[in-house]
Order: structure tokens, then C-alpha cells, then sequence
């Protein structure tokens, strides 16, 4: 029963798991790591007129803004290469406003210097990349920089690597295109209405929406309440039927004990407490050994869960862990209830076949 009801127990804790590691991704990343409001895209690389122009903005809500140029370049390791964005800041700007550069463990990662660089942390895994290694950026002419990395930072959605644009300069022989800009909208302004006015503006290609992605990726993570409430089923099901297999076999195999004990004078109650005791007991132990091993099946699940631009923060909420707990428990009390007939039904003539 203990070992049951452990897989129960480990099953729950997975399924809520997978589900904390999931949905709160997307929150992390367009609150905590990518701060700015509003991106713009523009079609060409910007000019003073561009920056005048959004700085005339201000009245309609732009609280202050940074100018970056995005590139596509793969990021060469020893055995693979992934595609990553490149992003470099516009010297003159300051961007730890808009992007919120720190390790997994919170620590803040100060924007690269001239000659290093800062890259997510699911990409340094996948390359075996870690702080102090020298690698190598390709664009799609071939060619390459390389960099010192200054610092791994946490990031869920995308690959990207920032680098000063002095780098950039310097090594490549010629200037990065500032065609993107990270936009930071006043209290109160409504973003969806500033980003139409910037819309209008001359050269603009594209504006996008913070609060639409975080919308629209979190709709598609939707799907993982469904998972957690197949897990809880899965586990419900297993519950039931260890317990119930058990507790027949119990009570069966305890007939002539349970009648004999009726017919000293105990009440329904005290009878049934007596044999569902053990089931309690049995639970609970079964129950907090499960809460360990869902640890490490939670996991091993979330290990084989790959998608190539999105990482997950593996982590259980404590309340999860309370969930699981509690809804064991709650398995084992519906099957003690379908039980308690079948001692109810137990007739006290029972305990004359007993030999004692």
C-alpha cells in the first residue's frame, strides 16, 4: 500500500510540478527580464530624425526609450551551432532599464564590456558554454567575432546573446543597424493607443506589444491545466485501486476479527475506524514518500520536455506539494466510504465461525 500510494502521491506532484515550471515563464520574461513596454521595428536603420520624433512622443505616453540593433547569427560550440539574436546597445543608450540582465539564481549581470558578451542560459547549457569561455559568433557571410563570456543570464523565451556594439565594431569592421527600439510607456498610458500613434510614425514597420505576447503565449500554455488534471485522474485511478484491491483483501481476510468485535459492542463507527486506520496511516507514510520521489520524477519529465527557443524554470510551489498531499488523503477517505458498506454488511453470526 505504502508503495501505491507513493506512485499516487509522486504522480500529483509531477503533474502540478510541470505545471508551476510552465505557466510562469512568461510572466518572468515580460516582467522581470524584458521590462520595456513596447518594441518598434523600423525599416531601416534609424537616424536623428527617427530619434527626434519618438522623443516628441513624450505627451502621448513614451516615458523614455533605447535604441538597439538585432541580428541573426549562429552561435558556434564545439560539437553544434545554434541560431541565437544577437542584440547590441547603442552606445550612447542605456538599456538595463528595458532589459533585466541576471542569472537563474537573481544575481544581476552588468551589460558586456568591450570584447565580452552575455548569453541565455539554455543555450549555454545546450553548448556546454559557462562564464569565462571564449566563443564564437557567425553571421550568415561567414563571418565571425569572437567574445569572452561575462556572464550566463536567465531567459525562457528565445535565444539571445548581448554584446556592446563597440565589439561589434571592432571585430567586424563596420556598424550595426539600429532598426529596433525598447520603449517604456508612462503610468496610466493606455499601450495599445501609443502604439498606433507610433504606428503612424515615418519609417515604422512593425510595433509590438509586450502585454499581447505575454496574451498570447500564455492562451498557449493553457493546455497545461488539462495535462494536470489527466495526471490527477491517472493518479486518482491508481489511488483507487490499490487502495480498494487492498482494503477488500483486508477486510475479507478479517471477517470473523471485524464480526466478533461488532458483537462485543462496538458502534458502526468505532468498527469501521478500526480497520480504516490502518489505510490512514498506511496513506500518510505512502503520501510523504511519495512527495520525495515526485522530486526527481518531476524532474525527469521536464528533462524530456525539449523545445528548441523556450527554456522552463523547474521548480514546485510548496503549495503543490500541499495539493498532492491532500488530495491523496481525500482518494483515500471516497474509498473508505465505498468500503464502509461492505463492513456494514459483515453479520455478527460471523464471529461464530471464528475458533476463538
Amino acid at each position: 500500500m505504502v508503495v501505491g500510494i507513493s506512485g499516487c502521491s509522486a504522480l500529483l506532484v509531477t503533474g502540478f510540478g510541470v505545471r508551476d515550471s510552465v505557466t510562469g515563464i512568461i510572466t518572468q520574461q515580460y516582467t522581470q527580464i524584458q521590462t520595456y513596454d513596447i518594441g518598434i521595428t523600423y525599416s531601416s536603420s534609424v537616424a536623428q530624425k527617427q530619434k527626434d520624433e519618438l522623443e516628441n512622443k513624450e505627451k502621448d505616453g513614451v516615458k523614455n526609450f533605447v535604441f538597439v540593433a538585432e541580428k541573426s547569427m549562429d552561435l558556434v560550440g564545439e560539437e553544434k551551432t545554434k541560431s541565437v539574436s544577437l542584440i547590441m546597445a547603442d552606445p550612447d543608450s542605456y538599456i538595463t532599464p528595458f532589459i533585466n540582465l541576471h542569472t537563474e539564481k537573481k544575481e544581476p549581470i552588468a551589460f558586456p564590456q568591450k570584447g565580452e558578451t552575455v548569453i541565455s542560459a539554455k543555450v549555454a547549457d545546450e553548448l556546454g558554454i559557462k562564464t569565462g569561455d571564449t566563443v564564437t559568433l557567425q553571421d550568415s557571410d561567414m563571418k565571425t567575432l569572437k567574445v569572452t563570456v561575462s556572464g550566463v543570464c536567465e531567459n525562457f523565451v528565445y535565444n539571445y546573446v548581448y554584446l556592446s556594439a563597440d565589439t561589434y565594431v571592432e571585430q567586424m569592421k563596420a556598424e550595426p543597424e539600429y532598426k529596433t527600439a525598447f520603449v517604456s510607456v508612462s503610468e496610466g498610458t493606455d499601450a495599445h493607443l501609443l502604439g498606433t500613434a507610433l504606428m503612424a510614425m515615418a519609417d515604422v514597420a512593425a510595433v509590438n506589444i509586450s502585454q499581447d505576447d505575454m496574451k498570447r503565449f500564455s492562451s498557449m500554455m493553457s493546455s497545461m491545466d488539462l495535462i494536470v488534471v489527466v495526471i490527477i485522474l491517472c493518479a486518482a485511478g491508481l489511488a483507487f485501486i490499490v487502495l480498494y484491491n487492498l482494503t477488500n483483501i483486508n477486510i475479507t481476510e478479517r471477517v470473523c476479527e471485524i464480526a466478533t468485535i461488532e458483537v462485543l459492542g462496538f458502534y458502526e463507527n468505532e468498527t469501521a475506524a478500526y480497520v480504516f486506520r490502518e489505510n490512514t496511516i498506511l496513506t500518510f507514510l505512502g503520501a510523504l514518500v511519495g512527495l520525495v520521489l515526485g522530486i526527481f520524477l518531476h524532474r525527469f519529465v521536464m528533462s524530456q520536455i525539449v523545445v528548441d527557443m523556450v527554456s522552463f524554470d523547474v521548480h514546485v510551489k510548496q503549495i503543490s506539494f500541499l495539493y498532492s498531499l491532500v488530495l491523496t488523503m481525500v482518494f483515500t477517505w471516497f474509498v473508505d466510504r465505498l468500503m464502509r458498506k461492505k463492513i456494514d454488511a459483515i453479520s455478527m453470526t460471523e464471529s461464530l465461525k471464528s475458533v476463538d
